[in-house]
């Protein structure tokens, strides 16, 4: 038998976990499953959230700015400029932030684990042993409906905080996902 292993495609690359497959027989290669990445049209999704979640924020800022140029007219250049840097700022972060989140997250599943990486700036990789799965739930807000798109979210045993979501699942991808996890769950999983 021989057995060969793959290296990482780039300096910095997650750890992936190697899995050992059969080939003509007596063979064997070390095989690593690749990233799968969102659906692609979690980028508008996720635009459409931070426009939302700004835009009440520059409401808010709006009545505030409003209220102290009443008090105080002189603060009117301030207010306005505060008010326009921000809506700046939200327009910018809103359009330049999702693409760059897409980008980093990634799920991959293999026999034993199922692996999930994300973060801009604070790279986060999270594994989720299968033996150890417990329930696989399906969310679907109203954004995310409009859109055809569905969040996973895997739980263990323990707290709050002992799940993991993966966002921006194609409907269809979802449930398919979710049987293929509930099948092959470990004792523990239901």
């Amino acid at each position: 038998m021989s057995a060969r292993s793959l290296a990482p495609t780039a300096p910095g690359a997650p750890t992936r976990f190697a899995q050992t497959a059969m080939v003509s027989g007596e063979e064997s290669q070390t095989i690593e499953p690749e990233f799968r990445p969102l659906d692609p049209r979690v980028v508008r999704l996720w635009r459409l959230n931070y426009l939302v979640g700004f835009g009440v924020l520059l409401l808010m800022l709006l009545a505030g700015a409003v209220t102290a140029v009443l008090a105080r007219p002189a603060l009117r250049p301030w207010a306005a400029l505060l008010w326009c840097g921000t809506a700046a700022l939200a327009g910018w972060l809103s359009y330049w932030r999702p693409p760059r989140l897409y980008r980093a997250w990634g799920y991959r599943i293999d026999a034993q684990v199922f692996e999930t990486r994300s973060g801009l700036f604070f790279h986060v990789s999270r594994l989720l042993p299968l033996a150890r799965l417990q329930h696989v739930d399906l969310e679907r807000g109203p954004f995310e409906r409009i859109y055809g798109l569905s969040s996973l979210v895997l739980h263990t045993a323990g707290t709050h905080s002992a799940s993991i979501t993966i966002p921006g699942l194609d409907a269809g991808e979802a449930v398919r996902l979710r049987d293929h996890l509930v099948a092959i769950g470990g004792d523990d999983a239901v």
